[in-house]
């Protein structure tokens, strides 16, 4: 049997957006201008989607191409003076270092240990100069999971902002914005939301939307479409930019991709994202008994407060690199990142798969 257990690489689009696409492609994109109107509400409602998974207002969700752009979206939009600090992580994922890096800023970075990181190095890493703390709320290899809170606390007491990279949380762990005060947070929707590729999701908190200098494309401005549905006498350049996070969105975009992103997030919406947690420690829990029963040494803190959806291991036996590649043979879909072996289980995956797994593993590592 086939084991897929890549969600922390790319999700399974799931079959409701699937279908949802597939009807766009064939009853809609190719009688253009005649149809298209069918599917444009779709972005609207991906937005109110992504707004109540959030807990936030939908005033402060732009919807982007992928977690990168919603980072970027930040770090050239703020007005970065001489002498400022980021705080950055230790082999976290390059697309939440790059941003702060090209902005010419003084990175102070805040070391691995153990697979994780420990507050007291989050602590002693912001000063004065600190204006942003980058984080990832989940390591995309070895899966620890930081306290956003508590990070938040330290970050917020000198003044500074907290960006966040959900990339490897959203749509696994639930995160409310209104209960945990992060600033800025950006998430592919490829991975854990299982939606198409090249969507995502970005957060501003309102406040701050002021200060940051966001792109605008021609729909990014109160009244853009008025010149094309109100008739004469309502074309005109000095519009308003929208005040809210979509201004960012740019001109036309993936309606397509809209169309399966809020398939995807209607879907989470129905089963609960507590629910989805609850399995998900449930499967790896299963997996990391079964991984440490065959020699396998686990990266990561898997207790309450640390663990996520991701498991990275070795085994002292047999190098990461091909032990990976065996079992991507025998069609246990897994992963390999920064010397690690990664598994990361979702809601949709089954009983049958991680035993499936835990069966090749074991013949390949006795």
């Amino acid at each position: 049997m086939s084991a897929y257990l890549d969600y922390a690489g790319l999700g399974k689009l799931r079959p409701r957006a699937v279908e949802a696409m597939r009807d766009a492609v064939v009853d809609v994109l190719p009688h253009g201008s005649a149809e298209i109107g069918r599917i444009f509400p779709a972005r609207r409602r991906a937005r109110a989607l992504a707004a109540e998974l959030l807990d936030c207002s939908t005033d402060e969700i732009a919807l982007v191409t992928n977690t990168s752009t919603g980072l970027h979206l930040v770090a050239d939009g703020l007005d970065w003076r001489e002498g400022d600090e980021v705080v950055v992580f230790d082999r976290d994922f390059p697309a939440n270092v790059h941003p702060w890096r090209m902005r010419g800023v003084r990175l102070v970075w805040v070391p691995m240990r153990d697979g994780g990181y420990h507050l007291a190095d989050v602590e002693a890493a912001i000063g004065p100069a600190t204006r942003l703390v980058a984080v990832s709320h989940v390591n995309f290899a070895t899966g620890f999971r930081i306290d956003l809170d508590a990070v938040c606390a330290l970050a917020h007491r000198v003044g500074a902002l907290v960006s966040v990279d959900a990339v490897q949380s959203l749509g696994v762990l639930p995160l409310s914005l209104a209960d945990t005060p992060v600033d800025f947070l950006a998430a592919g929707a490829h991975k854990w939301l299982c939606g198409p590729v090249g969507t995502g999701i970005f957060f501003s908190r309102r406040e701050h939307l002021p200060r940051l200098r966001l792109p605008g494309g021609w729909f990014g401005f109160e009244g853009a479409n008025d010149m094309l549905t109100k008739g004469a006498g309502h074309f005109r350049y000095d519009l308003s930019p929208l005040p809210t996070a979509a201004r960012a969105e740019g001109g036309m975009y993936d309606v397509l991709g809209m169309v399966g992103l809020a398939e995807v997030l209607a879907e989470l919406s129905e089963v609960g994202v507590s629910a989805i947690a609850d399995r998900v420690r449930h499967l790896t829990q299963r997996l990391c008994d079964g991984l440490r029963s065959a020699g396998c040494a686990i990266s990561a803190s898997t207790d309450d407060d640390a663990w996520s959806g991701i498991i990275g291991f070795t085994h002292p036996a047999v190098e990461s690199v091909a032990l990976a590649r065996d079992l991507v043979a025998a069609d246990c879909h897994v992963s390999h990142p920064d010397g690690l072996v990664r598994v990361a289980p979702h809601h949709w995956t089954s009983e049958a798969e991680v035993d499936a797994f835990l069966a090749a593993l074991t013949q390949r590592v006795r």
